[in-house]
């Protein structure tokens, strides 16, 4: 697990996590109780240092509670950036990485 219940009110982005070793990843993205639509952008790193996006961001509806984000070759480390959550409308969400080799 990157994230356990932690609760965003701004852009965020995840733990870091390195995966040089697997061919794919899958992200889920599991959002508890009420929340905006929340934009969320995988990235990728060479060095766990400087991100660049990987894809196109994938947006979760007030209505949805869990989303699943696909990638391959993407290189040596991980992460999700958030954004669309405020002070005002909070999303606690929880995230879990599933590699393969």
């Amino acid at each position: 697990m990157i994230e356990r219940r932690l609760t965003i009110t701004a852009d965020h982005a995840t733990h870091s996590y390195e995966a040089g070793w697997a061919g794919e990843a899958v992200f889920f993205v599991q959002v508890e109780g009420d929340h905006p639509d929340l934009s969320v952008q995988a990235q990728i790193s060479p060095d766990g240092l400087h991100w660049v996006d990987r894809g196109d961001p994938r947006v979760i509806a007030a209505g949805e509670k869990i989303a699943a984000i696909e990638l391959t070759n993407f290189g040596g480390w991980l992460r999700l950036a958030f954004s669309g959550a405020t002070q005002q409308q909070p999303a606690t969400v929880l995230v879990h990485l599933a590699l393969k080799g």
